[in-house]
């Protein structure tokens, strides 16, 4: 029989928490969007069959390039608590960014 400790969803970051986290990083060090970048298009370059999700991030992050505060609007939607209302975000470009948090 499985228990909490045996099951990785019980040991795998909170989602609210794991954007909120991935906010700061970029909002501290906004060169960590090529990071984003990079994985875009070498998960594109390898084919993905259902590109769409990585096509809208990359649309995001160009235009948070653009300005201040389209830099801050896309901020704002990283740390907001809107994972269920937006499908992207359960795809997420921004792996290796930083290592996730477990809760114990």
């Amino acid at each position: 029989m499985k228990t909490p400790q045996d099951d990785h969803h019980f040991l795998r970051e909170d989602r609210t928490l794991r954007w909120q986290r991935i906010a700061q990083l970029v909002d501290k060090n906004p060169s960590n969007l090529y990071i984003a970048l990079e994985n875009i298009q070498r998960w594109l370059t390898l084919g993905r069959v259902h590109p769409a999700p990585l096509l809208d991030w990359k649309q995001r992050i160009h235009q948070a390039r653009q300005s201040p505060d389209d830099f801050a609007q896309f901020v704002s939607f990283l740390a907001a608590e809107n994972h269920d209302s937006f499908a992207i975000k359960s795809c997420s470009p921004f792996v290796g960014l930083a290592p996730p948090q477990t809760t114990q």
